[in-house]
């Protein structure tokens, strides 16, 4: 007979503790791996997987599977394409990636609350992960409703004034690698598609530390962003707000940018300080 267990507990499983084989075989198991699965299926083969191919690869029922995607949906690991009816993975992945947060978030976490306060506008932090921008934290202003992207958002580098700023402190090689691996989707009829037309916005950018998108990724929402940058003037996040036409010509647009680019200098500051 074949022992489970070390010779200190004499092949006896502990008190509570189910033999290894058992725990192997069990539904709660066999789901566990499922999930795992799923996730890793979605991450390699794209959006083309729907969910009967996807219970085809688990070997698992049909609803068994939507249940599963439910709950992986629910809490962010992936997302429903709803133009195939695929999947693909959600922001909670890119989070993980994290692992901890960095000392980068940590730093400029006053700088992003002082703005959302000073502004009365919703203001995120984002770095660059696997080549797309991911969005780090959002900070309401008090008693304001959640606009634009959610804490974890990954993608839309392109069309968001936050990737802007990242990818212009990349270089234009970056950028050519960037659209050839991501392409330029077009998320509104004001989104670059071009990549002339982004270089040249890249270049703006790295010229006057700011970058803009006005409704490129989304129709009432126009993003205004600057750099956080080391020592060595490499760009190391971004730090913007979002608000909307209407509140921009209402307001006017200059304050808003000399409020952004305070904050990038601030954060820019902690973040050489604190090395």
């Amino acid at each position: 007979m074949r022992r489970h267990f070390s010779e200190k507990t004499n092949g006896v499983a502990p008190s509570g503790v189910a033999p290894a084989r058992e725990i192997e075989t069990g539904p709660k198991f066999r789901s566990v791996r499922r999930v795992f699965k799923i996730i890793d299926l979605v991450g390699r083969r794209g959006e083309d997987l729907t969910a009967k191919q996807l219970a085809r690869e688990v070997d698992t029922s049909l609803s068994n599977c939507y249940y599963l995607l439910h709950i992986l949906a629910e809490e962010g690991y992936v997302e429903k394409v709803p133009k195939n009816g695929g999947y693909r993975l959600g922001p909670a992945v890119a989070m993980l990636k994290q692992n901890a947060r960095s000392d980068l978030d940590a730093t400029i976490e006053p700088v992003v609350a002082e703005l959302a306060q000073r502004t009365s506008r919703n203001v995120y932090a984002a770095v660059l992960s696997d080549g797309e921008v991911t969005v780090t934290q959002v900070k309401a202003p008090p008693d304001g409703p959640p606009v634009g992207v959610v804490p974890g958002f990954h993608g839309a580098t392109h069309a968001l004034a936050l990737g802007k700023v990242l990818l212009a402190g990349k270089g234009s090689g970056y950028v050519d690698d960037y659209v050839d691996d991501h392409g330029l989707e077009a998320f509104t009829p004001r989104t670059i598609t071009q990549p002339a037309l982004l270089h040249a916005q890249l270049n703006k950018a790295r010229m006057v530390g700011l970058a803009t998108d006005f409704e490129e990724f989304a129709l009432n929402l126009c993003c205004v962003a600057a750099p956080v940058m080391d020592e060595n003037g490499k760009v190391e996040g971004a730090i913007g707000l979002s608000t909307t036409p209407r509140r921009i010509r209402e307001e006017g647009q200059r304050h808003l940018i000399e409020l952004v680019q305070w904050a990038g200098r601030e954060a820019s500051a902690l973040i050489q300080n604190g090395r």
